[in-house]
């Protein structure tokens, strides 16, 4: 069975913080004089992995580390992720893409720790070192072609969270046509939203205006304005609520999108609506590994 990225990452990370200590066992039983230490020491010099494998893996691991890094703020269930996933992925592509030569082809599919990769990376004779040339380069395209299959291009579809999220909404890291029909695409579920909405509010009252016109009017008597409910300005709705939220800066990273639209509710009702919509959805259905 294949073995998951994360866990080679997770693997090959906790052996080069051991890294020191393994050739520092190597060096004492080295020096001992009794049998046992010497037949150790000259087993684990066998087996011990080359300056060239030590370089490899640490530059593995900063490959894979992108991926872990994902899978864990993906994986999250305390904030918004449906809005990350495009954004991350772009960057995971992005920093993988590899500098092909003449005679690669970037688009060849290829599976990434095939079998017969996983064959030559399990590599049941340890005594025999890895051929490291070129090997990081590879892993590298590899990963990027598989990237590039699964997910070949942007859709409108995919963008709309992204594009609801105060923190990306200017989707810089989109083509201005995927920008634009993203923008249009926002304004005609605004205004599909809008008119349900207005459909149900129309609906609502009148059932309800012969019942409770009288006690309405008796309660709107009876309530008394607080003095900072009078120095208070009522929230203008916004006219354009798309084109107002598209004009505004975006709000940090750290920044929490879904707190920043109940602070907007009222300037911006319909979007709002559309926002807890799009951005409560989890990127991912189960947490991290």
């Amino acid at each position: 069975m294949a073995t998951r990225w994360n866990s080679s990452y997770l693997a090959w990370s906790r052996l080069i913080d051991l890294k020191e200590w393994i050739k520092l066992l190597s060096n004492t039983l080295s020096t001992n004089t009794d049998a046992d230490s010497k037949k150790d020491a000259k087993r684990l010099k066998q087996i011990l992995i080359s300056d060239d494998e030590w370089d490899l893996l640490t530059d593995l691991t900063k490959v894979l580390s992108l991926f872990a890094d994902v899978t864990t703020e993906l994986g999250g269930s305390k904030y918004v992720t449906n809005s990350l996933r495009v954004r991350m992925l772009l960057e995971i592509i992005k920093t993988i893409k590899p500098n092909l030569t003449e005679d690669q082809d970037i688009d060849e599919e290829e599976d990434v720790f095939s079998e017969e990769d996983q064959d030559l990376l399990s590599n049941d004779d340890i005594n025999k070192s890895v051929i490291t040339f070129g090997l990081l380069d590879e892993v590298k395209l590899k990963l990027y072609r598989n990237m590039k299959k699964y997910y070949p291009t942007l859709t409108t579809e995919v963008l709309i969270p992204s594009i609801l999220d105060p923190r990306f909404k200017s989707l810089d890291f989109a083509t201005a046509d995927q920008k634009l029909n993203t923008e249009q695409q926002l304004r005609i579920l605004f205004e599909k939203n809008q008119k349900e909405t207005s459909d149900i509010s129309g609906t609502s009252s009148t059932s309800g205006t012969s019942s409770t016109s009288g006690i309405s009017d008796k309660l709107k008597l009876k309530k008394r304005k607080t003095i900072m409910e009078r120095l208070a300005k009522d929230t203008m709705i916004a006219p354009d609520e798309v084109g107002e939220y598209l004009k505004l800066y975006e709000i940090p990273l750290s920044s929490d999108p879904l707190v920043w639209w109940n602070e907007k509710k009222n300037q911006f009702p319909i979007l709002s609506n559309l926002a807890q919509k799009y951005l409560a959805v989890s990127a991912t259905s189960t947490a991290s590994e």
